[in-house]
């Protein structure tokens, strides 16, 4: 990735933390506002649309470059989550039947499939069908640009903006529901690439962090009063989705501001965590509150509990996400001239032939 958006990795440790911050405060360890209780998810997704418009976008629909998007997607997300529904479904149907992840024979094959909405795991399903989606968005896009045919560009933004007026009506486990996310991030990644790399007025860019850094603490503290429909209903409006995809846009701009906060080795380093951390934080909250029910206020405690996310989280990371990564792709190269014939059975071409 360019080294001028490394914020961008501080960004998903942000994400991942501000969801263990809405997380400890629903489960009583944390007395908050909840004005931004989505906030994390709304990041994650943006941050995929952004990343992925980003960096594949102005590349060739290829079958060499889609092989290599499908498999390091499907490297990001799938061995880990799999394998945290297989010990979930253990530790709730074997040893704990009041496990926070209650995955049971009833509901073990939709969560297998990525359209389960148990806990934290409702917005896997999302973030996996947008990846499919977006290989429809970069196809289309690619024939625009070699054959200048904007037919099937034109089709699938009339299916986008037709989705996302159906977005309340549309259950949270279907990407549909929460398509704004996912396409203002993406639009914000476009735009991003086709700027230049270094801000022309970098104490311009330093105000505007700074200034939405002041607002968003300034609501979460209650100086700044939002609608209690903005609060309760932030997911699904529109208005947040354009807010964090701007955000998400000039915080991948350097500046000084930038990398205090988001560039930093700690965030940074959360960031390397994050999918780990969300996996992870609602079983030890879990487990807290059950040895320590009493004392889940304990400031000691609290602080104790956040260490052991971190611990556990590094461990996971180092342990099962990355050695399960690494066997998919190392079945993924051994199987990639398999998936490549698929990719071309379906109509896509070789880089040398491709427009």
């Amino acid at each position: 990735m360019n080294k001028k958006i490394d914020s961008i990795s501080g960004l998903a440790g942000f994400a991942a933390l501000m969801v263990i911050y809405a997380h400890m405060g629903s489960e009583g360890f944390l007395n908050l506002s909840h004005h931004f209780h989505n906030l994390g998810v709304m990041i994650f997704f943006v941050l995929s649309g952004f990343l992925l418009s980003y960096l594949y976008l102005d590349k060739k629909f290829c079958v060499e470059d889609v092989t290599a998007y499908s498999l390091a997607r499907f490297t990001r997300i799938a061995p880990a989550y799999l394998f945290t529904i297989l010990a979930s479904f253990i530790i709730f149907t074997f040893f704990d039947p009041q496990f926070v992840y209650q995955i049971s024979t009833h509901n073990l094959l939709r969560h297998l499939l990525f359209i389960g909405n148990e806990s934290v795991f409702w917005t896997i399903g999302p973030q996996v069908q947008f990846y499919v989606l977006f290989l429809v968005l970069w196809s289309a896009t690619a024939h625009y640009v070699s054959a200048r045919n904007a037919l099937p560009l034109i089709f699938i933004v009339f299916a986008v903006v037709l989705l996302i007026m159906m977005r309340r009506s549309l259950p949270g486990t279907f990407v549909g529901a929460n398509l704004h996310y996912f396409v203002f991030g993406a639009l914000a990644g476009m735009v991003r690439k086709k700027m230049h790399s270094e801000f022309r007025h970098p104490e311009l860019i330093n105000i505007i962090h700074v200034a939405l850094l002041l607002i968003f603490l300034a609501v979460e503290c209650g100086f700044i009063q939002i609608s209690a429909r903005m609060i309760h209903e932030n997911l699904s409006t529109l208005v947040m989705a354009m807010l964090v995809a701007f955000f998400v846009f000039v915080f991948s701009f350097d500046s000084l501001s930038a990398r205090l906060l988001f560039g930093n080795p700690l965030l940074r380093l959360m960031g390397r965590l994050s999918f780990s951390l969300y996996l992870l934080h609602m079983p030890v909250l879990y487990w807290v509150k059950k040895l320590y029910p009493e004392d889940i206020t304990d400031p000691v405690v609290i602080a104790l509990t956040f260490a052991l996310m971190i611990a556990l989280a590094t461990l996971y990371f180092y342990t099962v996400e990355r050695y399960c990564a690494l066997l998919v792709k190392t079945l993924g190269k051994k199987y990639a001239r398999l998936i490549e014939r698929m990719f071309m059975h379906l109509g896509v071409k070789h880089k040398a032939t491709a427009g």
